[in-house]
């Protein structure tokens, strides 16, 4: 059974902060893919996804990801993922997304 994705929204520095908790998968993905699209409706221009408390993607969450990261380059806007889990990271890692993605620590 999924963990539940609890999604908080704050702003900093001029950025909207989505922070994740829980597990992302097929059954939370689509959660976070209408937080993202009612984000890119506002035409946010940074989105920060903070992923500390992420503790698991599978690839339903890495294709969300995917998605808004392709449509935030195509409109001109910023998708940035932040402290990622050990897990999480080493899942976009494996994928070979872990660059493209784009992590900022803090």
């Amino acid at each position: 059974m999924s963990e539940l994705l609890s999604i908080t929204r704050s702003n900093e520095d001029g950025a909207v902060v989505l922070a994740l908790s829980g597990e992302l998968d097929v059954i939370t993905a689509p959660d976070l893919a209408l937080e993202l699209d009612e984000l890119a409706a506002e035409a946010c221009p940074r989105v920060l996804l903070e992923l500390s408390g992420l503790s698991f993607v599978d690839s339903a969450g890495v294709s969300v990801l995917v998605k808004a990261r392709h449509a935030a380059q195509a409109t001109g806007r910023r998708l940035i993922l932040r402290n990622a889990t050990e897990q999480v990271h080493q899942v976009f890692s494996v994928l070979g997304l872990a660059s493209w993605l784009g992590y900022e620590e803090r």
